[in-house]
């Protein structure tokens, strides 16, 4: 009876051209992320708000909007993405100097990184990273890529530049390191790519000289045991959560490291509480739910690649903005990258982000739509 109903939701996805098992991926990481956000949560959020489930309720509001996000994203042609490029890249700068406006932008920690919407905080340098590729999508669908990247670096740089002073270094890391990849696998020419990360490395060398935390940060990296209460405190404290974690897990709810020792906990941290209450065996069937996304997004992306330049372009961002975001987080949990505010992707507590991610799968999802719809017309005309 089971199987029969499993059976009948795959082939309605199916005969409608979406991806099963990618929809089944997604929905498995949110459905771990909800109950994550919840135990990670509930002892902070009775002792600071006197609620154990108040993380989890507005993290369950921020999928319902996703849900919603994604249903409004999925009706969206891909072609009016093409047609309005221009004004995407012209928003994300805008957007992005947004958050200096008094009375709009609010600031948490010294860094001004959002816009103040009353129900919830925006981040806009999320929202940026998007619509830059939005644009970038369909710049090189029209120009030669080779021909025009100092152009495009340019573009690129003044996006960096006003996150930089949002002090959201991470963003602009992922941004840059998203904007890399894509353009190696977009068959940037090696000297060209060469002379953006030359031009690029001295920056981001200042960035890091003139600012002492980051400084500390790398140094808290290299070794954490030098500053234990201080700049190191985070990364050991993410390593006693996992190591304690062994190969079964503490048992759901059962982090130690929760109660007030790992800051950020349900959010840039997550992967070590989950690592900790549930082990070294989970996190391996959670790295395999991400490794089958991402395969089954790359694998789109070939296919789409012989139907629309434009729309395998968008394919390719989107699933390199998810896939370094991951990676980056999993390296900063185990202690083999610098420390950054980074969640993990459908999972972490996090409203923008998780809106962020819904609006990728809207995108997506409607470019299956267009493509099986593409294919169809294209059986009936060999038809005929």
């Amino acid at each position: 009876m089971l199987a029969r109903k499993i059976r009948n939701v795959i082939d309605f996805f199916d005969n409608r051209g979406l991806d099963s098992l990618f929809l089944a991926c997604v929905t498995s990481l949110i459905l771990i992320g909800l109950v994550m956000v919840t135990s990670s949560t509930i002892d902070f959020a009775a002792t600071k708000f006197s609620n154990p489930l108040f993380f989890l309720k507005k993290h369950f509001i921020f999928i319902l909007l996703g849900l919603t996000v994604l249903y409004v994203v999925a009706r969206i042609k891909i072609k009016l993405y093409y047609d309005y490029g221009q004004y995407f890249l012209i928003f994300a700068i805008m957007l992005s100097l947004l958050v200096h406006v008094p009375g709009l932008g609010k600031t948490v920690n010294g860094a001004t990184r959002w816009i103040d919407l009353g129900f919830f905080t925006l981040q806009i340098s999320e929202v940026s990273r998007l619509f830059f590729f939005l644009w970038l999508s369909g710049y090189i669908t029209r120009n030669n890529f080779d021909k025009n990247y100092l152009k495009i670096f340019i573009f690129l740089s003044i996006l960096m530049l006003v996150i930089v002073f949002q002090r959201d270094f991470g963003s602009m890391i992922l941004l840059f390191l998203t904007f890399v990849v894509f353009s190696f696998l977009s068959n940037l020419k090696m000297i060209n790519l060469l002379k953006i990360l030359s031009l690029a490395i001295l920056p981001i060398f200042l960035l890091v000289y003139f600012y002492p935390y980051r400084i500390q940060r790398i140094l808290a990296f290299i070794d954490p045991w030098s500053d234990p209460q201080g700049s190191g405190y985070q990364i050991i404290a993410s390593q006693i959560a996992l190591s304690s974690g062994g190969f079964f897990g503490q048992g759901l709810g059962s982090s130690t490291q929760k109660l007030f020792y790992l800051p950020e906990q349900y959010n840039d941290f997550i992967l070590a509480i989950i690592g900790e209450e549930l082990g070294f065996i989970f996190l391996v069937i959670l790295l395999i739910l991400y490794f089958l996304l991402f395969s089954r997004i790359f694998i789109f992306y070939k296919k789409t690649s012989k139907i629309s330049e434009f729309s395998a372009n968008i394919i390719l961002s989107i699933v390199l903005l998810m896939f370094i975001q991951t990676i980056i987080h999993i390296l900063v949990n185990i202690g083999l990258f610098p420390t950054k505010g980074m969640g993990l992707p459908f999972i972490s507590y996090g409203g923008t982000n998780l809106l962020l991610m819904f609006t990728y799968i809207g995108i997506l999802i409607r470019i299956q739509l267009e493509n099986k719809q593409l294919y169809s017309q294209a059986t009936k005309k060999n038809q005929k």
